[in-house]
């Protein structure tokens, strides 16, 4: 139990990019639980090693395609779309499905983000990113909630927006 606990720990830290610190321990005594999927969803896990208490450990992991050269209004709208989305309370995906959409929109944003696009490449990229919502959407773990259009007429969800981003990209390539 002990080693599961403490490769949680770890695994929290990676997702949210600090470096892993040992767990404080209290001078409370209980017996070893393991956490519950709602407990690790919610952010906060509290569990017992060998009679004492660990400290809660916060997991938040989210989509960030970091600083690009040129600007990228719809790539940063999916991105901002994309947190909201995922931290919208009828979303229910976990760290590692949260990384994958975040390494996806990072090879679109690495594609577009250059003197000439490669369009072909981020027709390829944007339509992985595009499979990967829908399944998650379909699946019931993403929630698309409707937010307001960058422009009248565009995108109201993450979806929308993503599906746009491909339409253009792959038009542009053909």
């Amino acid at each position: 139990m002990r080693y599961v606990v403490i490769g949680f720990c770890v695994f929290a830290a990676a997702c949210t990019g600090a470096a892993p610190t040992a767990p404080t321990f209290s001078a409370a005594t209980s017996s070893a639980t393991t956490p519950s999927s709602s407990q690790i969803r919610s952010g906060v896990v509290a569990t017992a090693i060998g009679g004492s208490e660990l400290a809660p450990a916060t997991v938040s992991c989210t989509v960030d395609i970091g600083s690009t050269v040129h600007s990228l209004p719809l790539i940063q709208l999916i991105q901002a779309w994309l947190n909201i989305s995922i931290n919208n309370a009828a979303s229910s995906l976990n760290c590692g499905q949260v990384e994958s959409l975040n390494a996806k929109l990072n090879v679109v944003a690495e594609k577009v983000d250059q003197d000439v696009p490669n369009a072909d490449a981020a027709c390829g990229a944007s339509t992985a990113l595009v499979n990967e919502l829908q399944a998650l959407v379909e699946g019931g773990g993403l929630a698309t909630p409707t937010l307001t259009p960058p422009r009248p007429g565009g995108p109201t969800n993450v979806l929308m927006a993503a599906e746009g981003l491909k339409a253009h990209w792959c038009d542009a390539a053909h």
